[in-house]
């Protein structure tokens, strides 16, 4: 059983008769099983426009007749990789270390400064040494703390190297992060180093122009056994202590001597820091210098990338169609 209906009417005013692909008559028809559930009602036009005329979101109530699967009705999960929270730890650690030594580097630059006002400042000798020892004292313990935290830092490199594998991430950044820490607190330690035998230099320059005053030429050797010998007797004998000169001149020398010991005493604290470092950088010395290979590469690369953009700029501006564009049309330049 067939359904006959008719359409629409055409605008000359002919009915049309449509069955399948076959024109019929002057009636277009169309027919379909009787048998077929009927198609659902359009929803009215009230529901999708507003009174204003704008369109209204029927998103939710498409959704209502769309069928979930219990997998979509689950909430979405996280996803985390692996070694995540790792990075995260060592980025931080990474983080306080590196302002350690910053401020490691800045009580080495007050250092250094204090050295230099050593010959040349008029306070009394007494203040500028009180704090060139509280000083050295901090850079001390500041060392010997970020010492720590890089053996820390190693260790876990080598943990996470045993979970992960090498060439994960989260080892990778502890290897490099290790690598850049301990080259920087090995430059502020060269710095610290190069500060205390400068000041070295002074109490030696400071002796010697002490004994030009009383009259007595000693030299750098000299001064050398005094310091090994810890006594200052070389000066006090056949010296004439008739003038107050010269016993101004005599106590400055037993100060400064004084000075040098206290200063040796520092550098004999600080030496066992100091041969940690040296094997600590030895081991990682291998490493630095492929580090440095491949900054090497990367700036050379960099420096041929640019060569090449600007030959491309240059080629792109002589380009022959486009000069033939622009004398056509001159508007477009």
């Amino acid at each position: 059983m067939k359904v006959w209906r008719y359409l629409r009417r055409a605008s000359s005013g002919f009915w049309f008769l449509f069955s399948g692909d076959v024109w019929t008559g002057p009636f277009l028809l169309h027919y379909r099983d009787a048998a077929a559930p009927p198609e659902p009602p359009a929803p009215p036009l009230s529901h999708t426009w507003s009174s204003k005329g704008i369109m209204r979101d029927r998103l939710g109530d498409l959704q209502l007749f769309l069928p979930q699967s219990p997998e979509e009705a689950q909430p979405p999960e996280l996803y985390t990789f692996q070694g995540e929270e790792d990075m995260e730890q060592i980025y931080k650690e990474a983080q306080l270390m590196q302002k350690e030594i910053q401020m490691l580097k800045l009580d080495v630059k007050r250092l250094g400064k204090q050295n230099t006002r050593f010959l040349t400042s008029v306070r009394r000798i007494s203040s500028i040494k009180r704090d060139s020892s509280a000083l050295g004292r901090d850079i001390k313990a500041r060392g010997e703390a970020v010492y720590a935290r890089l053996e820390r830092l190693g260790r876990r490199s080598e943990e996470l190297e045993e979970e992960h594998g090498a060439a994960s991430a989260a080892a990778r950044m502890a290897r490099s992060q290790r690598v850049y820490l301990t080259k920087a607190f090995h430059e502020a330690m060269c710095e610290y180093n190069r500060a205390e035998m400068l000041q070295r230099e002074n109490c030696k320059t400071r002796i010697q122009r002490q004994a030009e005053i009383v009259g007595r030429e000693v030299s750098r050797e000299q001064i050398e056994e005094m310091i090994e010998t810890g006594k200052c007797g070389l000066f006090s004998d056949d010296l004439l202590l008739e003038g107050r000169g010269a016993r101004s001149a005599l106590a400055e020398i037993e100060n400064r001597h004084k000075e040098l010991l206290e200063l040796e005493g520092r550098i004999r604290d600080i030496r066992e820091l100091f041969l940690q470092m040296a094997l600590l950088v030895e081991e990682q010395g291998c490493m630095l210098d492929n580090i440095q290979a491949n900054v090497g590469q990367a700036r050379d690369y960099t420096a041929t990338a640019s060569d090449q953009i600007r030959k491309a700029v240059r080629y792109k501006k002589s380009n022959p169609c486009k000069k033939i564009f622009c004398c056509c049309f001159p508007c477009c330049r």
